[in-house]
């Protein structure tokens, strides 16, 4: 993948601002010059979502506007965890509300080891995921797996394991780059990966210390760092990467916990573009 990367091509995830409503979200992704943005449709930890889209009909309207007024996009919603307490009849709003507003992928996540008891085995989980990609092709979304060491689906041949087993043509890997640099896996295992099974992929950049596997979702969820900034091998994952692969600026970057959403987002784009021309300039 050595072409040039437009930002209006390119989405922004939720997680690089934190919580705040999908409206605001959209407007300020699209003043710093991304083109689509993922939203929260469903909590992937225990703290309930503040800003609800699921059942709103008023926020629904409310986004579809934003959208329109922005030249926006919606590209993927999240987080669909596939858990012994996985609850379809939960599921289906939120997928539904997704295509409404012009998803064309969801993120699923296994069950995260801390504070958890209950895991699926290999065949539930499976079976689980396999109905998950059934209930998505209805609303005609591609389904992306995405594979952290601090939960239980945590490698990516692990992932892509159980999207072969599961066989639905409408199911791929996430490449989340920090989480591939913490699992240790070199770049060229990204080469072995289907085309086909490659669904999007998350780009940030990473310290070179590893937390300790207890840490790993605080670094996760908001000490990333920006493209360019660590010691991730962003250029040479990039190369791999299949033509046409959506890509996802996903960087929380605690240094500027306390700046404004309009701030955050502004130093991402910059600095995202920043990386892809000079990447560029260097092909």
């Amino acid at each position: 993948m050595r072409k040039a990367i437009d930002l209006r091509q390119v989405s922004v995830a939720n997680l690089t601002i934190g919580r705040i409503g999908p409206v605001e979200f959209i407007e300020k992704a699209a003043a710093a010059g991304f083109g689509a943005v993922g939203l929260l449709m469903m909590s992937a930890t225990a703290q309930p979502l503040q800003h609800e889209v699921v059942g709103r009909p008023d926020m629904i309207r409310a986004v579809k506007a934003a959208l329109a007024a922005h030249d926006m996009r919606v590209f993927d919603i999240e987080a669909f965890i596939l858990s012994p307490q996985t609850d379809f009849e939960r599921m289906r709003p939120a997928l539904a509300a997704g295509a409404e507003l012009g998803a064309t992928h969801i993120s699923s996540i296994g069950t995260e080891f801390i504070g958890n008891t209950a895991f699926l085995d290999p065949a539930q989980r499976m079976d689980l995921f396999g109905r998950l990609c059934d209930e998505a092709a209805q609303f005609n979304l591609h389904v992306g797996v995405e594979f952290m060491l601090y939960r239980d689906i945590r490698t990516y041949d692990e992932a892509l394991s159980m999207i072969e087993a599961a066989g639905r043509s409408n199911a791929g890997l996430i490449l989340d780059l920090l989480h591939i640099q913490r699992a240790r896996t070199p770049p060229a295992d990204l080469a072995k990966i289907p085309a086909h099974r490659v669904a999007y992929a998350q780009l940030c950049d990473a310290p070179d210390r590893s937390p300790a596997l207890e840490e790993l979702p605080i670094e996760a969820r908001t000490s990333r760092l920006h493209l360019g900034d660590g010691i991730i091998p962003l250029g040479e994952v990039l190369d791999l990467l299949p033509d046409g692969t959506p890509l996802v600026i996903e960087t929380p970057v605690a240094a500027e916990a306390d700046w404004s959403v309009e701030a955050r987002l502004m130093a991402a784009a910059k600095n995202a573009e920043t990386f892809f021309q000079e990447r560029l300039a260097q092909a």
